[in-house]
């Protein structure tokens, strides 16, 4: 079995250049170890939902903390991102359940609720052999998709699950101050406003081969389903990728002048940057937006306003003794990197230093 590559991006900062090469590392190495640990974990419906952002979760260095996965979330990005979808093309090639024939292929912006939609049953019909969630914004990815699950004998169902921008991105900010990992407003507008054509290609390449499914998410807690192609003009309701962004952008600096947010969930949605680990101080002026490959969270349907302020993450000592244990499992994971490059003298001494 051969994984897709995992590419690499540059990081200025040490600990995060590290962190992305002993993930990757570890992934390229023993993935089914990785496969094993994402099957028992409860979001993975017994391995059935396939997500990303989950497979992040069996990632030490970044599930430790809050903090960590605010920190590390870009650096480990590409690497869940090969193992959600090798682990889907295994799920469609086994022989599996006959009655379990359909694949849901489940779309739509940064904060829409797409995992809550689906978790909120507390299962999967048994007809579903699989729930993959990520985005189909790139034309190219989404006729890859659903080719693949064609020529794996399934249905391929498009849910999109579409909602107005800007309550996306308080959900999306609220899922940091919760949960560490965010998203830009620059990947949330590509996402919501390439959609549309992206999955209009879809039609013309496949036709009826391919149901949609639209969750119309626009009144937030009164969602309704639309079934059908006829529908995907509702897709199209918020706007070109330009004014969904322009939106976007000028909700953040509303609730930013509101002191509805805190300085690190306004960075993150500019897509800069994480502080520096040790001295809060920004490491480097930006970094472009992650790849919006995939998204996930378990949004909570009720947020209140006050929620979305929260204080500056201060460790624990709890967190303290993770970060410990996770910079020791760094400096063995990047052991025989150096063996082999020499490039990772520092980060081995500055987790030595720390251990």
């Amino acid at each position: 079995m051969t994984l897709e590559p995992i590419r690499r991006r540059t990081f200025g900062e040490p600990d995060r250049a590290a962190v992305q090469e002993a993930v990757a590392r570890a992934v390229e190495s023993g993935p089914e170890r990785f496969f094993e640990q994402y099957r028992g974990l409860e979001q993975s419906l017994g391995g059935r939902y396939v997500s990303a952002d989950l497979f992040k979760e069996t990632f030490e260095p970044y599930s430790a903390s809050r903090h960590s996965r605010h920190r590390y979330n870009t650096c480990v990005h590409n690497a869940a991102a090969v193992l959600a979808s090798e682990y889907l093309r295994r799920l469609i090639n086994s022989p599996g359940d006959l009655e379990q024939d359909t694949v849901i292929l489940l779309t739509g912006i940064p904060g829409a609720g797409k995992t809550s939609s689906v978790l909120a049953a507390g299962g999967l019909p048994a007809n579903i052999r699989a729930v993959y969630e990520g985005q189909l914004s790139n034309a190219e990815t989404a006729l890859a998709k659903v080719q693949q699950v064609l020529e794996g004998g399934c249905k391929p169902v498009i849910v999109a699950v579409h909602a107005r921008p800007e309550q996306a991105l308080e959900n999306t900010l609220q899922r940091f101050e919760e949960l560490g990992r965010g998203a830009g407003i620059g990947v949330m507008a590509s996402i919501q406003g390439e959609l549309p054509d992206s999955l209009q290609r879809v039609r013309e390449r496949f036709g009826d081969a391919v149901a949609l499914q639209i969750v119309d998410r626009r009144p937030f807690h009164d969602p309704k389903l639309l079934d059908g192609w006829q529908h995907l003009g509702v897709l199209r309701s918020e706007g070109t990728h330009e004014h969904i962004k322009h939106r976007l952008a000028a909700a953040l600096e509303q609730l930013r002048s509101a002191s509805r947010i805190s300085d690190d969930a306004y960075d993150q949605a500019l897509s800069r940057a994480p502080r520096s680990a040790d001295t809060g101080l920004d490491s480097a002026a930006g970094e472009g937006d992650e790849n919006p490959g995939h998204e996930r969270s378990r949004a909570p349907e009720n947020r209140q306003e006050a929620l979305l302020t929260s204080p500056q993450p201060v460790m624990t000592a709890t967190e303290r003794e993770q970060q410990r244990g996770r910079e020791r499992w760094l400096a063995m994971s990047a052991e025989q990197k150096a063996q082999d490059h020499g490039t990772l003298e520092e980060s081995q001494a500055r987790a030595r230093a720390v251990a």
